[in-house]
């Protein structure tokens, strides 16, 4: 993607059983360790990428687990770790390991069972580019949530930094503002359809 053109990308996800469950807090920390990472991937981002289908004060689907499990201070941990600044899941690893650590009281304690899925991913070209801003507004009318998803959460990963492809591409253009006022927006807080809506405004005015 060079600064003249902006490439519109998607993923899609197909969702695989890796058979690996976890019904203690020990078979769980043992799990984290041995899981690849596009197994943290999916459980980390599946909120975000099947439009919150947890409740909103559990940013993933660990957190999720461990509050219904009884272990409301881990998960409200799990909860606040921050998504939008992770640029390599094996940090996002250690830090949930280092939150898990020290609970040995409960760690054989029975619990229901978290079955680790795998995000197999496929990212796919949409066809549609950008040269200048009203282009870009035209395509990010124009795509998917999925599309929106590959380049404000996947690209933070992919170029181990954090700012997304709509910011980076902006920059390079000389839309610092706009640049920065897409990079705040707090992902976690809408669905990908809000989110749409406030680059656009921000994009527009």
């Amino acid at each position: 993607m060079s600064a003249s053109e902006f490439v519109f990308k998607s993923e899609l996800w197909t969702a695989q059983y890796t058979g690996i469950k976890a019904n203690t807090l020990a078979s769980f920390s043992k799990a984290l360790r041995e899981v690849d990472n596009d197994t943290i991937y999916y459980h980390l981002y599946r909120n975000l990428f099947e439009y919150h289908f947890l409740p909103t004060e559990y940013g993933n689907s660990f957190a999720y687990w461990l509050a219904e499990n009884g272990f409301p201070i881990l998960a409200e941990k799990f909860s606040a770790i921050d998504l939008m600044e992770c640029t390599c899941l094996d940090h996002v690893r250690e830090e949930m390991l280092d939150i898990l650590y020290g609970n040995s009281e409960s760690a054989d304690k029975i619990c229901k069972p978290f079955y680790f899925i795998r995000a197999v991913r496929k990212i796919i070209d949409t066809g549609i580019r950008a040269s200048n801003l009203k282009e870009f507004s035209m395509g990010i009318r124009r795509v998917g949530t999925h599309s929106l998803f590959y380049h404000l959460v996947t690209s933070r990963l992919s170029y181990r930094e954090p700012l997304n492809d709509f910011s980076r591409w902006l920059l390079e253009i000389g839309e610092e503002a706009k640049a920065r006022r897409i990079e705040k927006l707090d992902l976690m807080a809408y669905s990908l359809y809000e989110v749409r809506e406030r680059i656009l405004d921000i994009l527009e005015n």
